[in-house]
């Protein structure tokens, strides 16, 4: 079984599960090509060049996610350059998230637009985080010119509906699911996962958070991708290998590896 988890945070497991990236590299029952490794807020920048540069199998992404962008202003000078580095493989995450930042959706819009403006200048992949914001994240997509750009969803957590509108907007946007859709509360999103095509969908963990029964409480890793692919096949009605194989080459159509 070939896959890339496409969205983790290594530095961040580390520090929940007080195990090194190094052993869990070596303990691994099922591990993936590679790793996605994805650095949101600007003071992990550099922490995700030396791993990206120092491991052959890991890869960076850089953004300002909604919870930094008090910090917005002072950093947003520093993308240009993470993004040109040739081990970065994508732009976020960055978006909307109104469970936890309710209080300033303004500042959140404007931040997401400046980020899509100059990431939609880069040939790489662009990393959303859409929660709890469906119609300002539509109206936002719609009037973005996305035709050339591919885009991950990552750790959809809406329902099959908003799914469907992302869909309609650019054959370029791909949804990523992670350990979520093993959970008992959350028949919403294997709605969504029943409704978006297959050559549509991401293999993600988003650790080390949300990690798939039956390790649900444990910090998630990207050797547990093989419960989220289990659940996507049973929810997609095909077999495990053409899981494996549709989403292995998606990730190698939005992220490049």
């Amino acid at each position: 079984m070939n896959f890339i988890d496409t969205h983790c945070h290594l530095d961040t497991y580390e520090e929940h599960s007080a195990e090194s990236f190094d052993n869990l590299r070596e303990r691994i029952e099922t591990p993936p090509e590679a790793y996605i490794h994805v650095a949101c807020d600007p003071e992990a920048f550099e922490d995700a060049r030396i791993r990206s540069e120092s491991y052959f199998d890991v890869f960076a992404t850089y953004g300002i996610h909604p919870e930094y962008v008090h910090t917005y202003e002072q950093n947003k000078y520093l993308l240009p350059d993470y993004w040109d580095h040739p081990r970065c493989v994508g732009c976020g995450e960055f978006g909307l998230d109104y469970h936890y930042g309710k209080e300033n959706k303004e500042l959140q819009r404007f931040v997401f637009e400046d980020q899509l403006e100059m990431a939609l200048n880069t040939q790489k992949a662009i990393v959303l985080h859409l929660r709890e914001a469906e119609e300002d994240s539509l109206s936002i997509l719609k009037n973005a010119p996305l035709q050339n750009a591919k885009i991950h969803v990552h750790c959809f957590t809406s329902n099959a509906s908003f799914a469907e509108e992302l869909l309609k907007i650019s054959n370029n946007i791909y949804i990523g699911f992670t350990g979520i859709i093993t959970f008992k509360n959350a028949e919403n999103v294997r709605k969504a996962v029943e409704v978006i095509p297959l050559n549509r969908l991401l293999l993600e963990t988003d650790a080390p958070y949300l990690a798939p029964v039956p390790h649900r409480g444990t910090p998630a890793h990207s050797g547990m991708i093989p419960h989220i692919a289990d659940k996507i096949a049973e929810l997609k009605n095909t077999d495990i290998e053409n899981v494996y194989f549709t989403t292995r080459e998606n990730t190698r159509y939005v992220y490049g590896i």
